[in-house]
């Protein structure tokens, strides 16, 4: 049985603190990229921004890692890639579409017939950590 206590204690400010350089992992499940595949939904009345890392895995050669917040109100969403590292080129777009429910993230494969890259079927995974609306949204 897993002793949690040992990676894991209370720390300052009511955060949890890693012991020893403990880290994360993350391990699928995985799903591939076709043309607009929606990665996450969520309603804009429960959350206003989500911060997500996103790792691709097209084949041996092509990985790539991106950083995205995304923030949205009821008819407008906003996306920032703040971070993106990758072996050989990008593998995905990211973006979002809002309505008055919910939030709608998508990616795409980057598709670029000059230099004959197609990362259709590229796999992803990824995290995200939501940060709820503070302020009720008023019909």
């Amino acid at each position: 049985m897993l002793d949690i206590t040992k990676y894991i204690t209370k720390g300052l400010q009511n955060t949890l603190l890693f012991k020893n350089t403990t880290g994360t992992s993350h391990n699928g499940p995985w799903k591939q990229v076709y043309s607009n595949t929606l990665l996450d939904r969520w309603h804009v009345g429960e959350f206003s921004s989500v911060e997500y890392t996103i790792s691709a895995d097209f084949d041996v050669d092509n990985k790539e890692i991106i950083k995205v917040l995304i923030t949205a109100s009821r008819d407008r969403a906003s996306v920032v890639i703040y971070a993106r590292n990758n072996t050989v080129n990008d593998i995905l777009d990211v973006t979002a579409t809002v309505n008055d429910s919910y939030v709608d993230v998508v990616l795409n494969p980057v598709i670029d017939a000059e230099i004959g890259t197609n990362f259709t079927s590229a796999k992803v995974i990824h995290t995200a950590q939501y940060f709820h609306t503070q302020t009720p949204l008023v019909v």
